[in-house]
């Protein structure tokens, strides 16, 4: 026999007034597990989807005739393709040879060599190109007028940071 919720939550109340927390905890615990359990009952989303006209869709993948045809030729053909492969194989064998295998080997490692000239030769362009900068950015007249630059950038940035934050009110927000 299952108690009495009202029962459960008197003494609830009772320990709670009396400042007696263990007992409190048990007797909310013992109320909290006489409440029925929320859940839908058997068959609900089956009559939330016919009520809204979308009736799940159970199809058996394979039961496609077409879709079993399809399978079978796939096995047909892997079938043959077995068969075939090996005098395949062995014709194609016959139309490379070893000579050609270590030639491309050794055009395609020329290449790679090539390649790689090009991107250092680049490098070594780019490298002079920020040399050349970065000697021409140290002169003087040029730390001055970048230091100018990015004075007038903070100076524009803090007019820019008063202008938006002049236009804010705060009356949308709750007072603390």
């Amino acid at each position: 026999m299952r108690p009495k919720p009202h029962d459960a939550l008197n003494r609830w109340l009772a320990a709670e007034r009396a400042d007696r927390f263990e007992d409190a905890d048990a007797a909310l615990r013992e109320m909290f597990e006489a409440l029925p359990l929320l859940a839908p009952a058997a068959g609900f989303a089956d009559r939330v989807f016919a009520r809204a006209g979308l009736q799940p869709v159970k199809r058996d993948v394979f039961a496609s005739l077409g879709l079993r045809l399809v399978l079978a030729a796939s096995l047909i053909a892997l079938s043959l393709g077995a068969i075939w492969l090996p005098p395949v194989l062995r014709a194609l064998g016959g139309l490379v040879s070893l000579s050609d295998v270590v030639g491309l080997g050794v055009r395609a490692v020329a290449g790679a060599s090539r390649g790689l000239a090009l991107v250092l030769r680049l490098g070594e362009w780019l490298f002079s190109l920020g040399r050349f900068l970065s000697d021409l950015l140290m002169a003087p007249q040029a730390m001055a007028a970048l230091a100018a630059c990015i004075l007038v950038s903070v100076l524009a940035f803090r007019f820019l940071r008063d202008q938006i934050f002049g236009e804010r009110s705060l009356t949308y927000v709750d007072p603390m």
